[in-house]
């Protein structure tokens, strides 16, 4: 049975992201629960998945650990965004925490930059062998080849 905090979840994302809420799942080290599931959501693909995700998800770590870069804090979500979805994880601790899935248009603002982002990342360099750099926060340009 879920939790106080995933039904209020739950009810918060039905409110919010109304019909663009996929599915929310809540793991833990002894297996996985369905908060949520959207009647076309439920296939037999995500029936497949599910295990492989759980597996996944138990051994995911942050790309940026706060014993690396405390500056950062530590990591309070993640989000993917993929082509017909936004799936954003929480994690509550190293073997447990709930997974979110939204359809794209709930998060327009986030996938409009993403968008925007990868426009400029499929731009060609102006030059062959153009130099990669890059201005910090000071405007020095500072090298980001290896």
């Amino acid at each position: 049975m879920a939790a106080r905090r995933h039904r209020e979840l739950h009810n918060f994302l039905r409110e919010r992201a109304g019909d663009a809420y996929r599915a929310a799942f809540h793991y833990h080290a002894d297996g996985w629960e369905a908060i949520y599931v959207r009647e076309d959501a439920r296939t037999r693909a995500l029936e497949r998945g599910a295990p492989r995700a759980y597996e996944q998800l138990l051994q995911r770590q942050a790309l940026f650990p706060e014993s690396d870069l405390p500056m950062l804090g530590t990591t309070q979500a993640t989000t993917e965004v993929h082509e017909n979805a936004i799936v954003m994880h929480f994690p509550e601790s190293e073997t447990s925490g709930t997974v979110v899935s939204l359809d794209r248009s709930a998060a327009q603002q986030l996938t409009g930059f993403v968008l925007a982002c990868q426009e400029r990342l499929r731009t060609p360099d102006d030059e062959a062998g153009a130099d990669e750099t890059a201005e910090t926060d000071d405007g020095d340009a500072a090298d980001r080849t290896s």
